[in-house]
């Protein structure tokens, strides 16, 4: 399978998942998942058309495709999956939450089943890594991906996790190589705590300090997230999901220890949020290198 067969996979795939991560919302707005849903099984059905060298017609109808392509199976829940998007986007008439969660199941159902026989892997296999520019993030993210294949869930949240963090520090040092922090100096507030400051005015003041230390970094952080485009309410999820990582970076080679809660662990760490964590860093890592700045680009 070539470079470019594997982009647009990947494509249908994020468009899937994010079909997926719809499907979940409160009603009525859970509803237009059924429309991302059709939008990545007709793409991935003129993908695989292409393949086989198949002419498709600029009009041909969604149903038609299974005419033209007899090797394609789940013909039945697609047609059924063809109707709830007619009746969604021209009538105007919103799918039950059973209608969805029925979509769900059956889209997934229609991937796992014919990706292997139109392209030679499973539709697990199928990621946007190789889009992503920094090797250390891919690294990481490929770690995260064989613990989902292998269901090592707790690995592959840590291992998005970590990679998340590396996103970030290696976007950082790329650009501020030349230039201030986007987002103004970040400063160390570690040693602004009441023990190290040693003022000496109570118990509720120190308490203040404390309080502040804390808080400060938590806004830059939350700010830097926002500013860069990230989406803030999935960031949220994201952190959540997370263990405790401490990360430092000598000789600009970073390093990470993890602390995980045991308890917490094994509530969360479920296929779902593994494949929620892998999706998030591969949709940070693509807005990220939107933002980058040239410096050939700011020298006139």
């Amino acid at each position: 399978m070539d470079e470019l067969t594997t982009k647009r996979l990947a494509v249908i795939k994020q468009l899937y998942l994010h079909g997926v991560e719809q499907s979940y919302e409160v009603e009525p707005m859970n509803g237009f998942s059924i429309l991302s849903f059709h939008d990545s099984v007709e793409m991935f059905m003129k993908l695989c058309a292409e393949v086989k060298d198949v002419k498709i017609d600029r009009n041909v109808k969604f149903v038609e495709y299974f005419t033209k392509l007899p090797d394609m199976l789940c013909e039945a829940t697609m047609t059924n999956l063809n109707s709830k998007r007619v009746n969604l986007k021209h009538y105007g008439s919103l799918p039950s939450q059973l209608d969805i969660e029925i979509s769900r199941a059956n889209v997934a159902d229609f991937f796992e089943q014919n990706t292997p026989i139109f392209f030679d892997t499973q539709f697990d296999n199928i990621s946007l890594i190789s889009l992503v520019k920094y090797e250390s993030v891919r690294e990481y993210l490929e770690k995260s991906l064989s613990d989902i294949s292998l269901n090592n869930y707790k690995d592959s949240i840590t291992n998005s996790q970590i990679a998340f963090k590396e996103l970030m520090y290696c976007h950082k040092e790329e650009n501020t190589k030349y230039f201030k922090p986007l987002f103004g100096e970040t400063h160390n507030f570690s040693s602004l705590t009441s023990f190290h400051l040693n003022i000496g005015l109570g118990r509720e003041f120190d308490g203040f300090i404390d309080n502040v230390s804390k808080s400060i970094p938590e806004l830059e952080e939350n700010l830097n997230i926002i500013g860069l485009g990230i989406d803030y309410k999935r960031y949220k999820k994201f952190k959540l999901l997370s263990p405790s990582i401490h990360s430092w970076h000598p000789e600009g080679k970073s390093q990470y220890d993890v602390y995980i809660n045991e308890d917490n662990d094994r509530r969360i760490c479920n296929k779902r949020n593994a494949s929620f964590c892998f999706d998030f860093v591969i949709e940070s890592a693509l807005k990220l290198q939107q933002f980058n700045v040239d410096i050939d680009e700011t020298i006139m």
